[in-house]
């Protein structure tokens, strides 16, 4: 016994006095090395083609026909400037409708006059596209709203409604934009 206590006692005094860092068993893998995203490095050969994003993505906040930010000036201005690059045709409005079914229905109902499937107060106010009384944010109502109010109101989100940017292509967007257009000339009387 006294045996056993004497070599715990050993091997305590032994690696007490061993003032060095120990030894490490795959150290890269508890320091790897730190790469900036346009700095140089050497474990790519042709470093600016080691950064190009992979074909058929989109850079974050990069939109090709839409240039507003995310403030009430720009939501307004987007209203009175943006232009729909899509024309208005059958295929691009029935391509909006299989959109908005997906993503908008559940909240503003089929027919753009809310009472979606989503039965929450904080959404029980979802506004009506063709309602020509409720007063927005540009100061008409919801059935003046033109393209780009629309259009900012799914990148960028508007009260309860959360951004759709990174569930909705650009072209996508639009699309569904031509689709409410069209609601907004619905009436469901």
């Amino acid at each position: 016994m006294n045996k056993i206590y004497l070599i715990a006692f050993l091997v305590l005094i032994c690696s007490c006095s061993n003032p060095g860092p120990g030894y490490e068993f795959m150290p890269n893998m508890y320091r790897s090395p730190s790469l900036e995203t346009y700095g140089q490095n050497s474990y790519f050969s042709d470093s600016l083609n080691a950064r190009k994003p992979v074909k058929g993505t989109i850079a974050r906040n990069y939109l090709s026909t839409f240039y507003y930010e995310n403030s009430l000036e720009e939501y307004i201005r987007a209203g009175n400037e943006a232009v729909n690059p899509f024309e208005g045709s059958e295929e691009n409005i029935e391509e909006g409708k299989k959109l908005y079914s997906m993503f908008c229905k559940h909240c503003h109902g089929e027919f753009g006059a809310g009472g979606g499937s989503i039965n929450h107060p904080v959404y029980s106010a979802v506004p009506h596209y063709n309602d020509g009384k409720m007063l927005r944010r540009p100061n008409v109502p919801m059935n003046q709203l033109k393209a780009g109010h629309i259009f900012h109101s799914l990148t960028y989100g508007l009260n309860a409604m959360g951004p759709h940017s990174s569930q909705l292509s650009e072209e996508e967007r639009w699309k569904i934009v031509l689709y409410v257009q069209e609601l907004q000339n619905y009436s469901a009387e």
